[in-house]
């Protein structure tokens, strides 16, 4: 039940959710063999609580809110590492099929070797040590915000924290559409993500225009997602160029950043119809669906 109910206090709700996000997190760690689905699931569990937190950052205040977002990246650093191994194999098998024929006859062995090699290599990191390590974690970040003291009203802070990331992914969308550069467009992706997730939480409030919004907020993510696997991929072709033929490494790098072209395309065609809002009049907007919600 990840989302807010009508009977419950707002920054309460919040609260409740976030630990059940973190319980989830524990949960897909706490197995006798840790697959790739376990890691992929615990990190989609801790990006939706970084998300649930920062609705909660004008409550808690500013050390808790740094000291648990700091606990909580931390954790899922070490994982991600292990899925960005998986993940780039997935998107130049996608690339491959995606161009063919343009890609039928390139010779990718030796670069597959490379990347099933640091995959491998990847996964060893995962041991039960530093599961049992993240998992500690978790449970610390759980039981310090069963403590806090919610201060506040619950649209006051509620909306200062959605307001705060919208403002975000609308000033990061602007830096990424005039550099194209792919930490820009990482970072942007982040906001787009904490966003996705908080729409999650609200849409309660009017389920078919915040589900809407929220669906629509998912697809962006999905596309900067993709983009940010080929920009990964990119960087390790180049650092393996030896793995290549000439003509097959330029071949692979031009279907390469053909994609990302339209990928990027589509991101900003679709975050500029969501982030079309000044963040104030956004945040009102939500404020007036919650207020309503709030008199049922």
């Amino acid at each position: 039940m990840h989302e807010l109910q009508s009977d419950e206090a707002g920054l309460s709700g919040v609260r409740r959710i976030l630990q059940e996000w973190l319980a989830g997190a524990d949960e897909s760690l706490h197995k006798k063999r840790i697959t790739d689905a376990n890691i992929h699931d615990a990190r989609k569990q801790l990006k939706k609580s970084r998300a649930a937190l920062r609705l909660l950052r004008d409550s808690i205040g500013e050390i808790a809110y740094r000291r648990e977002n700091n606990a909580l990246r931390d954790a899922a650093r070490p994982l991600g590492v292990a899925r960005d191994s998986k993940v780039l194999a997935a998107a130049l098998d996608d690339l491959v099929e995606r161009y063919d024929p343009a890609t039928r006859s390139l010779k990718l062995d030796r670069f597959r070797r490379v990347l099933r090699q640091e995959k491998t290599s990847a996964r060893q990191v995962i041991n039960i040590t530093l599961v049992n390590r993240q998992r500690k974690a978790l449970r610390e970040v759980k039981a310090r915000s069963q403590r806090w003291t919610l201060k506040g009203g619950d649209w006051p802070v509620i909306g200062g924290g959605l307001g705060r990331i919208y403002r975000g992914g609308k000033k990061r969308m602007k830096a990424a559409a005039e550099s194209r550069d792919s930490a820009d467009l990482h970072d942007w992706r982040k906001q787009v993500k904490y966003l996705w997730h908080q729409l999650q939480i609200l849409q309660p409030a009017w389920p078919g225009p915040l589900q809407e919004l929220a669906d629509q907020t998912h697809k962006l993510a999905d596309h900067l997602g993709d983009d940010h696997d080929l920009a990964v991929l990119r960087a390790r072709i180049a650092c393996h160029a030896d793995a290549f033929e000439s003509k097959d490494y330029e071949a692979l790098i031009a279907v390469l950043d053909r994609r990302r072209k339209r990928l990027q395309d589509k991101a900003f065609k679709l975050g500029a119809r969501i982030f079309q809002e000044k963040p104030r009049r956004f945040v009102g907007r939500i404020g007036q669906y919650w207020r309503l919600w709030r008199r049922e």
